[in-house]
């Protein structure tokens, strides 16, 4: 069985919504404003358009900040449950900080729109979207039992 087979259904919307907002906080344009021109006699003068990511506009702080989250929740996500890397302890479980880094990815790329409402793109909606689906994706993970997995290399691997 492959790793990718041994994932919940709720890991895999995690993980399938995390790798849609950070492609979508690069690609996707966040912005889009367009001017049209005016055509007189068959010549066409101005118009133009401009399309921005989330990593640019007013607040682009705040959504830098959401991506070194974003990054963050990713490589614990993949060292977690794709690797034999043990991890350090911490005050709380590592379900809750996954899903607490989840909850502020969504909330700093919010404080983001407060800067700056209005001029959406496409890719606005659909990066809150993933974000929205990240948080619901790190609630069912958080309340999931915890299962047990067989280690990366297989049942019988040993590293010597």
């Amino acid at each position: 069985m492959s790793a990718f087979q041994q994932l919940t259904r709720s890991e895999r919307i995690l993980g399938a919504a995390g790798v849609v907002l950070l492609i979508g906080i690069f690609a996707f344009p966040w912005y889009h404003i367009g001017v049209p021109g005016y055509t007189v006699n068959g010549q066409t003068y101005g118009g133009g358009s401009y399309d921005g990511n989330a990593l640019q506009g007013p607040g682009s702080f705040f959504s830098v900040v959401a991506l070194i989250v974003l990054i963050a929740l990713l490589a614990t996500f993949v060292a977690r449950r794709f690797t034999s890397v043990q991890l350090p302890e911490l005050p709380i479980s590592w379900r809750a900080a996954e899903l607490y880094a989840a909850i502020a990815v969504l909330a700093l790329l919010v404080i983001k729109i407060l800067f700056h409402v209005g001029n959406f793109g496409w890719g606005f909606y659909l990066n809150m979207a993933a974000a929205i689906v990240l948080v619901y994706g790190a609630v069912a993970v958080s309340r999931a039992p915890e299962l047990q997995r067989a280690p990366v290399g297989g049942a019988h691997s040993s590293i010597q």
